[in-house]
C-alpha cells in the first residue's frame, strides 16, 4: 500500500482553476475545484482538497466519502428524506457509497477528503 502525505498548503497552491459544478441547481452557479491523488495500490480511492464556492448542485459520487471541513459552510439534504445536516469549519462527515443528495454551500468552503470503495467486513 502506498502512503500519500502532503501539506494542505502546497495543495492549494496547485489547485486548477474554478470551474462549474457538474450538476448545478439554479443561481449562483458554483464554482469548484479539486486535487486528488491516487494511489497505485488503491486505484479506486483518492484522497485530496476541494474548494467550492456558493450555491447549489446535486451531489454525484457513488462511492464512499470521508471528509473534514477546514473553511466555510455548507447544507447537504440527502435523497432519500434523511434529515438535512449543516457542516462547518472544524467537522467531519462520513458519506456512505450512493449517498445522493443536494449540497447547499452557505459560505465558500474547502475540505480534505477520501473517497474509496467499501469492502466487505473482515
Amino acid at each position: 500500500m502506498s502512503i500519500i502525505h502532503f501539506s494542505i498548503n502546497d495543495f492549494i497552491t496547485q489547485l486548477p482553476a474554478f470551474a462549474p459544478v457538474p450538476a448545478p441547481i439554479g443561481e449562483p452557479v458554483s464554482q469548484v475545484r479539486v486535487r486528488s491523488e491516487s494511489p497505485a495500490s488503491a486505484p479506486t480511492s483518492r484522497t485530496g482538497v476541494w474548494e467550492c464556492t456558493q450555491g447549489r448542485w446535486q451531489r454525484q459520487i457513488r462511492q464512499a466519502e470521508f471528509c473534514v471541513f477546514l473553511e466555510g459552510r455548507a447544507r447537504f439534504t440527502p435523497a432519500d428524506g434523511g434529515a438535512t445536516l449543516e457542516i462547518g469549519a472544524g467537522e467531519a462527515v462520513y458519506f456512505p457509497a450512493n449517498s445522493l443528495g443536494e449540497w447547499e454551500i452557505l459560505e465558500d468552503s474547502r475540505k480534505v477528503y477520501l473517497i474509496f470503495e467499501e469492502g466487505a467486513a473482515a
